[in-house]
């Protein structure tokens, strides 16, 4: 256990089982070392960062900069993605420094029981991200062109019905695609489909949800999944794209396992 230096802070990643997992990644973030505290029965995989560098200061600072929060975002996800891949995880929050040892533990103490049904929750299980995508935009039918206002405003009405039952027909799929998923899951959640300025796409996200999966259940899941695309591709014009194993970073702070309200998720 470190003695508190006013020259550095201790980041916490997140919490493994205790002894640790079998190799400890090589370097965090700043390349710094990786090491492990005791907590309980537990561990905390942590690192020694500069204060001046990554202190509260410089969080106060920086913490909403991307230029310098994405390189230390990607090397504390660097970290939790080697351990989830060697065994249990349970991901800490950014920013996570603290003075000393003593003092991370002190913070962690204090909101033990959360940690410990969180620690239950994601024991055994890791996490895969889904995302749901038209193929291509439903094709419009050709009218020739309206001879009178009134041809005009039925033909208005018509593009609408016909668009609204488009999007029934959407969210019936999706729901039905996300329901199939979630039920064989420990915990599922949906979350706010990402803008197309983030994922550099033209076609809109109609779906983003992740699933806490059992390790010895992701094959039947990816199996599934695959099913469940190659049905939407040949009957709905949609394809699912699936991604991970993650850590289980949308289940740390889950309070129900599934969260699944998919109001106004297809548009």
């Amino acid at each position: 256990m470190n003695v508190a230096d006013p020259t550095t802070v201790v980041h916490a990643y997140g919490l493994v089982p205790g002894g640790g997992p079998p190799f400890l990644p090589d370097r965090g973030i700043a390349d710094t070392k990786v090491r492990t505290v005791a907590f309980h029965d537990l561990e905390i995989v942590v690192s020694d960062l500069p204060a001046e560098s990554f202190g509260e200061t410089a969080w106060a600072e920086h913490g909403e900069d991307t230029g310098w929060l994405t390189p230390v975002a990607s090397a504390h996800h660097d970290v939790l993605q080697q351990l989830v891949e060697q065994g249990d995880l349970l991901p800490l929050p950014l920013p996570g420094i603290y003075p000393s040892d003593e003092a991370l533990i002190a913070a962690l103490e204090t909101s033990r029981d959360h940690l410990e049904h969180a620690w239950r929750l994601v024991a055994g299980r890791v996490e895969w991200s889904l995302q749901i995508f038209p193929t291509s935009s439903p094709a419009a039918a050709e009218k020739p062109a309206p001879r009178s206002g009134r041809e005009y405003l039925e033909q208005r009405r018509s593009q609408q019905d016909a668009r609204n039952t488009e999007r029934g027909r959407r969210e019936v799929a999706v729901t039905q695609t996300h329901e199939a998923l979630a039920r064989g899951t420990a915990a599922s959640v949906v979350r706010a489909p990402l803008d197309p300025a983030v994922t550099g796409r033209d076609e809109p996200m109609l779906l983003n949800s992740a699933y806490l999966v059992a390790r010895d259940e992701e094959q039947r899941f990816l199996g599934l999944a695959e099913e469940l695309h190659d049905h939407l591709v040949a009957t709905a014009g949609m394809r699912v794209e699936v991604t991970g194993p993650w850590p289980p970073y949308s289940f740390v702070g889950a309070e129900e396992p599934h969260d699944d309200d998919l109001t106004g998720m297809v548009s």
